[in-house]
């Protein structure tokens, strides 16, 4: 009888454990921000900064983040509001990360980037 419930408690957790992990990988591509990173992406690629970025646009992480003067912003009245921060992956060795590319979540265009270091 113990050894039965050993065993059906061993499997609840590792099938609880497995649901967890694949929520946590199901996050990234169901936050609904996928249109926004590819949007960001094309961006990175029209400005040449892709050779410092893996090509993995997908797995960007989307931040909310207030805009500050001194991001390079190309409308000046975005600053103080809400923007999306779009964080690419650099490729390893890289000197300089790629920039940080802020979308406007109302419209989904790109109002700036924050530059690399």
């Amino acid at each position: 009888m113990r050894l039965y419930l050993a065993l059906t408690a061993c499997l609840m957790f590792f099938v609880v454990g497995c649901t967890n992990n694949q929520n946590v990988e199901d996050k990234t591509y169901a936050d609904g921000y996928e249109s926004v990173r590819k949007i960001a992406w094309e961006f990175i690629e029209e400005q040449g900064w892709n050779s410092t970025a893996k090509e993995d646009w997908k797995s960007a992480e989307v931040k909310k983040i207030a805009a500050q003067n001194s991001y390079e912003l190309f409308n000046e009245t975005y600053v103080g509001k809400e923007v999306l921060a779009i964080i690419f992956e650099d490729k390893e060795n890289v000197v300089v990360s790629t920039p940080v590319i802020l979308v406007s979540e109302e419209t989904d265009e790109v109002i700036g980037y924050i530059a690399g270091e």
